[in-house]
Order: C-alpha cells, then sequence, then structure tokens
C-alpha cells in the first residue's frame, strides 16, 4: 500500500506569501494616513475663515484688515461684542432683536416642519389612496425648483392673506417642505404594519395610533428634521428681504447686511465680524444639543430603504 507524503510548502513560496500580506498591511496603513491627512487639510482650509472672523471680532477696526493676517489680537477689544450688541445702529432698532426675531421664526418653523411633517409622512407610508406616489414625487421634486423662481408666487399668497412685514409670513411657507415629508415618509416605512394592526385590533383610534405609536417610535426622524428646518430656517436672506418692509421685522441675516455701516457709511468691520460670531451661536447651540440623535437619524436613514 503505497502512502502519500505530505511535502511541506517550499520556502519560497511562504516568504512570498509573508511579504505580500506585510506589503498589504504597510499599503492599507499607507491609504489611511492619505485619507486622514486629507481630512484634516480640507477641515484646516474650511475652518479658516471661521478663525478670521473670531479672531477679528476681538481687534480694533484698523486692525482687522491688516496684512498679514495677524491671528492673535495685539489689543483685545470685547466691547466689540457689546456694541454689535446692543448699539441702536438701525434707526433704533439693535441686533439682539434681530436675534430674538430669528430665533423665534426658525423655532416655530423647527416644530411646526416636525408635527406636520410626521402626519403627512404617516399618511404616505401606511395610507393607500389613488396617486399616492404622483403626490408624493410631485411634492418631492418641488424642492428642486431654486427659490428664487417661486419667490412672486409665494410672496403674492402671503400678500393676499395679508401677512407681509410679519413673523408670521417668515414662518408659513417653510413650515412643511417635501424633503421633510419624504424624510418622515422614508422613515416610517420602516415601521413595522403589525404595531398598527395590533392597536387597531385593541381598539385605538387612527389619532391614538399616531400619538403612541408612530411618534414615539420616529425619534431620529423627528430630530433629523427639527435640525435641518431649524438650520433653513436660521439662514434665510432673500424671503426675509422681500416680505420684509420694516426694520422691525428683520432677522439676523438681514441684520448682518447692514450691520457694518454706520451712520457715516463707513464699515467697521470689528463690530461686523462680533455681530457674526454671535449670530453662529444660537444654531450651534441648537444642533449640539440633537448632535447625538440627529446622526443616529441619519445613519437610520442610510440603511431604510
Amino acid at each position: 500500500m503505497t502512502t502519500l507524503a505530505t511535502r511541506p510548502p517550499v520556502g519560497g513560496a511562504t516568504d512570498r506569501r509573508r511579504r505580500g500580506r506585510g506589503t498589504g498591511r504597510t499599503g492599507s496603513r499607507l491609504g489611511l494616513a492619505v485619507k486622514y491627512l486629507v481630512l484634516v487639510a480640507f477641515t484646516v482650509f474650511s475652518l479658516l475663515p471661521l478663525a478670521w472672523m473670531v479672531s477679528s471680532a476681538f481687534k480694533s477696526a484698523e486692525d482687522v484688515l491688516e496684512v498679514p493676517v495677524r491671528w492673535i489680537p495685539k489689543e483685545w477689544h470685547p466691547e466689540n461684542f457689546v456694541k454689535a450688541l446692543v448699539e441702536p445702529r438701525f434707526t433704533g432698532h439693535t441686533f439682539l432683536e434681530f436675534l430674538i426675531n430669528s430665533t423665534i421664526v426658525a423655532t416655530v418653523t423647527a416644530l411646526a416642519s416636525v408635527v406636520l411633517s410626521i402626519m403627512v409622512g404617516y399618511g404616505f407610508a401606511k395610507f393607500r389612496f389613488k396617486g399616492r406616489e404622483a403626490f408624493m414625487w410631485t411634492l418631492l421634486g418641488s424642492t428642486l425648483l431654486p427659490f428664487s423662481s417661486v419667490v412672486i408666487p409665494l410672496y403674492l399668497v402671503i400678500d393676499s392673506l395679508a401677512l407681509t412685514d410679519t413673523l408670521a409670513g417668515l414662518i408659513i411657507p417653510f413650515v412643511i417642505t417635501g424633503q421633510a415629508v419624504f424624510i418622515s415618509r422614508q422613515f416610517i416605512r420602516g415601521i413595522p404594519t403589525a404595531y398598527i394592526e395590533a392597536a387597531r385590533l385593541d381598539g385605538a383610534s387612527e389619532w391614538a395610533i399616531f400619538r403612541l405609536v408612530i411618534v414615539p417610535l420616529t425619534g431620529p426622524a423627528v430630530t433629523t428634521v427639527a435640525v435641518m428646518s431649524f438650520l433653513f430656517s436660521w439662514n434665510q436672506f432673500l424671503w426675509p428681504l422681500v416680505i420684509t418692509s420694516s426694520q422691525e421685522g428683520f432677522t439676523a441675516p438681514l441684520g448682518l447686511s447692514m450691520l457694518g455701516m454706520g451712520s457715516t457709511f463707513n464699515t467697521d468691520y470689528s463690530v461686523w465680524m462680533a455681530a457674526s460670531t454671535i449670530a453662529i451661536i444660537p444654531p450651534l447651540i441648537f444642533f449640539l444639543i440633537l448632535e447625538r440623535p440627529y446622526l443616529r437619524g441619519l445613519e437610520a436613514m442610510a440603511g431604510i430603504k
């Protein structure tokens, strides 16, 4: 009886495989290092204007335009923030009033957008009716239009409701958007219909099902819509510019566009940069409070088909 002996692998082949594995690990480390280097370079490049803005907020008006740029002020001027907030540069109105207007508009818009988009998204996700998909894609397609193309008809609608130059006129057009409805619908579609059917068998009304079953399970979608709506409303410039005729209803972006101009029409860049620094604080706080649920919402949305 013949026995086949297994020969050990040739040393050269084993060495080549080891070298190949070592080269692969080295290549993966090098690729990872390049990725991190690119990300760090991009982050630094993106933060440079923000760093210049914050640095300039503490400088004197003469030092702001100094070349080359001095990143650390020679003399610190924290009074620029006081001037930016409470100095009446707008025929009796202050930038603090504009910040309050923006906070009210953005907060109410975010809350209304969350409530309405979840309700409409629930209808599109769990109810069948004629033309459901056509309505959904029409609503979503409306978000692809440039906002400047709908400003005039939107203004005519708001004017017919006698809401021009009011905070309500700044809020109502954006309380519900196709993007918010689409996000809510996609998330609610992932909720098992068995939960809804079980609630119906227990005698729950449709409103009770929405309130007790759907809403508690849509936390990530709620946070995502709230953050997106708040930031979009806060950064609006064109619509407040069109709809607002008196400075009493100005928002922060409108105030920033005029803050640099004093009574002599000389631009005070230090005060301007101080106001810009203040203007990013409310949305930054709002985002930081909801950062973790917002990121979880994005992760959940990425897994929903």
